[in-house]
């Protein structure tokens, strides 16, 4: 992995996984761009070649506390195919209950149902 800033805090833990999902054997060569985002700026990236090498990698980064970014437009994603932004990069904004509906109003005014 190949750092482009200093490296955040626990950094040692995805380069020795990035390490690792490398000598995983591949079938295909996906040549897949994953880049690692501190404070909105990409601070590492490399190249992953194969589904086994992808999910060992992100499994990792998944259980210590990386947020996975998917889709994108190539600026927004650094013209990575996956983006992983740091955990202490975690803003409210990032709560899923924004797909959540609004609370309905059951019994209108004025019903015998209703609150006083």
């Amino acid at each position: 992995m190949e750092l482009l800033h200093e490296p955040p805090a626990g950094f040692e833990i995805v380069a020795n996984a990035f390490a690792m999902a490398k000598l995983l054997p591949t079938t295909h060569r996906m040549n897949l761009q994953i880049g690692l985002l501190c404070d909105g700026v990409l601070c590492a990236k490399g190249v992953l070649e194969g589904y086994r090498q992808v999910t060992f990698f992100c499994e990792h980064l998944r259980q210590g506390g990386w947020k996975e970014h998917l889709l994108g437009g190539s600026e927004e994603m650094f013209d990575c195919d996956m983006l992983f932004s740091h955990p202490a990069d975690r803003r409210q904004d990032d709560d899923p209950s924004f797909i959540r509906r609004a609370a309905v109003e059951l019994w209108p005014a004025g019903t015998p149902h209703a609150e006083p």
